[in-house]
């Protein structure tokens, strides 16, 4: 996609596809309303006026059309609002109207841009503002009267596309924190549950391939673990197994702290015997870390892991989840320190 076809792509679709439609219209329906009352230096040019509300009837169309197919219509988002910028100087030339009530609708490209775009395509807004005021009021004001109408106006223009930028970029980042928090695990840095329930559903949906693969696992006398050393040292153990399974992953999994010190891996694209050796490895490399839980004291853990896989154990994330516990118990049954498939036989180890 060319660069400036990207800056014009709005946050919101849904908002956009609602925005410009509306103040093109308002732009037209004050203009057309007042026009009886306004003072003019000629004859209204009615086929301007016509060409005018063509135009933005024709943003409107292009403007849903773009909200129907979204990101994928992307040259009707770059074109729709600069065509409203178009109309707003043809109705101006119509009316011969180079006054106040003519300028101020340049504010609302502004407006749009400064609050649905992002700063590139808010910059190419203004600049297109700028550029319509200059043609209406260089054509019809005496050249010293223009200047300083298009000075006073870009000056506005650029100060309000500064401060609602600079508002819009805040929230925006403010949103992407608040949803990066609820996604993620504060303690661990792992997703949250609800984030691997959708991971889950997405590879569920694929039925080609290896299948998906769910490790459910949790560590051995946690419980032990906390009443020794406290929570801090509590943390401390599900914190450094945190880092054990992410470096243990692939490009593709996803790992999760489903609650507690249970924690569970999903394994995209995985078939059952390479999800029990990768099951094997991780409570070999739990096994053989050494965990600090406060300075100088370094104790080990062991963890109990529960393996499912789809379509071999379940076809959905509910019956899925289920198998992997199930084989968890099992594990934990077993001895704990290992690792179990969801239908293996007791004595396997």
């Amino acid at each position: 996609m060319m660069p400036v076809l990207r800056w014009m792509q709005p946050r919101n679709h849904r908002a956009a596809a609602r925005t410009v439609p509306a103040l093109g219209a308002v732009a037209i329906a004050v203009s057309l309303v007042f026009l009886p009352m306004a003072e003019t230096k000629g004859d209204v040019d009615k086929p301007l006026i016509a060409v005018a509300t063509i135009a933005c009837l024709l943003a409107a169309v292009l403007c849903g059309l773009a909200w129907r197919f979204d990101e994928a219509n992307t040259l009707a988002w770059a074109v729709v609002p600069l065509l409203c910028v178009a109309a707003i100087v043809v109705l101006d030339l119509a009316t011969h109207d180079a006054g106040v009530t003519a300028q101020i609708f340049f504010v609302f490209p502004v407006l749009y841009g400064a609050s649905l775009l992002p700063r590139e395509g808010a910059i190419v807004m203004t600049t297109a503002s700028v550029l319509g005021e200059a043609i209406v009021v260089g054509t019809q004001l005496p050249a010293d009267e223009a200047l300083m109408d298009t000075a006073y106006l870009t000056a506005a223009l650029v100060t309000a596309t500064v401060l609602l930028v600079r508002s819009a970029e805040h929230q925006e980042a403010l949103v992407a924190k608040l949803r990066w928090h609820a996604a993620t695990d504060s303690l661990t840095g792992l997703v949250t549950r609800r984030t691997f329930d959708k991971a889950l559903e997405s590879a569920l949906e694929r039925r080609d391939g290896d299948g998906t693969s769910l490790l459910v696992l949790d560590v051995d006398w946690f419980k032990t673990v906390n009443d020794r050393f406290g929570h801090p040292g509590g943390d401390e153990v599900l914190v450094q197994l945190s880092a054990l399974l992410v470096e243990a992953s692939r490009r593709g999994d996803v790992v999760c702290r489903l609650g507690g010190d249970e924690m569970a891996v999903l394994m995209p694209e995985c078939t059952l015997d390479v999800a029990r050796r990768r099951a094997e490895e991780i409570v070999l490399a739990v096994r053989e870390h050494g965990f600090a839980v406060s300075v100088g004291t370094v104790i080990k853990v062991s963890v109990s892991v529960g393996i499912a896989h789809a379509p071999t154990h379940a076809e959905d994330a509910q019956r899925l989840y289920s198998a992997a516990d199930e084989a968890l118990y099992a594990a934990k049954r077993g001895g704990r320190d290992r690792m179990r498939s969801y239908g293996m036989p007791s004595g396997v180890a």
